[in-house]
């Protein structure tokens, strides 16, 4: 029987793992790999498993590609709100990086994932140890998506800080550390500089975050309205969506 996405989601709760932004793309083992441009005699089915990331498919078995802007697990969650959008039946995710998960037992997905998440991890803190301020930034941004290892998460956005404190990518990544450290008022000020430079669904959501985490419900109201107004990826609606509702029903959110 095909794995459910309950089962991949709880092995993505179990890890931690989240899609982590634009510079997330470069940690992938797979994009070492040519993609169709280089290697022109690749079939159809095996070019499209080097460009996306990830495949979800409903009970009709058509599928819904995504992943060349995320993470092989966060295309794993985009790809299944994809085919949910769409209303298919049945949703479930078929493929995680060059890896099918069909027939699979929940251990043996869960070993897929944690095998991407540590190659993913360990590159990043190599680069990252060598100076990368881009790579720096990922992997302080994982670590606060995850709640873990937060001192060292802000040990390295502080460093990128000094070196790019323009760059909103950078400062957003600094307000979610200093959020998921409870560090609102000082998350409030980085925020508000990632949302004036570039302000995207995913940056205004965070502000939304850290705006309700400070009990300022109507702020955080109309910063949800404007991140769902902004183009948010498949994951990233839903949740929005749904802290929407929440707040609208008068509880905190999650």
């Amino acid at each position: 029987m095909p794995i459910h996405f309950r089962h991949v989601i709880a092995s993505i709760a179990l890890l931690g793992l989240t899609a982590c932004g634009d510079t997330s793309p470069k940690w992938e083992p797979q994009d070492m790999m040519g993609g169709p441009a280089e290697q022109t005699n690749l079939d159809a089915n095996y070019a499209r498993m080097v460009d996306f990331k990830a495949m979800a498919t409903d009970d009709g078995g058509k599928p819904y590609y995504a992943g060349p802007n995320a993470t092989v697990i966060g295309a794993g969650q985009q790809a299944l709100a994809m085919c949910q959008n769409a209303g298919g039946a049945n949703c479930r995710v078929s493929r995680l990086g060059l890896t099918s998960i069909e027939g699979l037992d929940q251990q043996g997905v869960s070993d897929i994932i944690k095998s991407y998440n540590d190659t993913l991890t360990a590159e990043a803190a190599q680069a990252a140890n060598a100076g990368n301020i881009e790579a720096a930034n990922w992997l302080a941004y994982h670590y606060a998506t995850l709640g873990e290892n937060l001192d060292e998460a802000e040990r390295l956005i502080r460093l990128a800080v000094k070196v790019q404190p323009e760059n909103p990518s950078i400062q957003d990544t600094y307000g979610l550390v200093l959020y998921k450290k409870g560090d609102y008022a000082g998350a409030e000020e980085a925020l508000i500089k990632a949302n004036k430079a570039a302000p995207i669904a995913e940056h205004l959501a965070h502000f939304a975050d850290n705006a309700l985490a400070m009990g300022k419900r109507d702020m955080a109201r109309v910063a949800y309205q404007r991140a769902l107004d902004a183009n948010p990826d498949p994951v990233l609606s839903q949740r929005i969506q749904k802290q929407l509702l929440a707040i609208d029903m008068g509880g905190a959110g999650g």
